[in-house]
């Protein structure tokens, strides 16, 4: 019994480690966003993908942002955007 705890645990703490390291982060100013496809440009030229259910309420151009992502293929995926101090 032993010998399949550890392997199952070290895969479980692997693969949690993996899904961890796939979240990432980007602080940048909006350069523009298009709400008809669900796009938010930076200024630094990155385009993100946004959920559907995500308003752009609140935000405008020049506005300073922090974006949660995951890169799937060569798209980014944004989870969240919220505003950076």
């Amino acid at each position: 019994m032993r010998e399949f705890l550890i392997p199952v645990t070290l895969a479980a703490a692997l693969a949690s480690g993996a899904a961890l390291a796939a979240n990432k982060t980007d602080t940048g100013t909006v350069r523009s966003m298009d709400t008809s496809r669900h796009h938010l440009t930076l200024s630094d030229g990155k385009v993100f993908t946004l959920p559907s259910s995500w308003s752009s309420a609140g935000y405008k151009i020049g506005d300073k942002v922090k974006v949660s992502y995951e890169t799937q293929g060569k798209n980014l995926m944004a989870s969240s955007v919220e505003h950076a101090g």
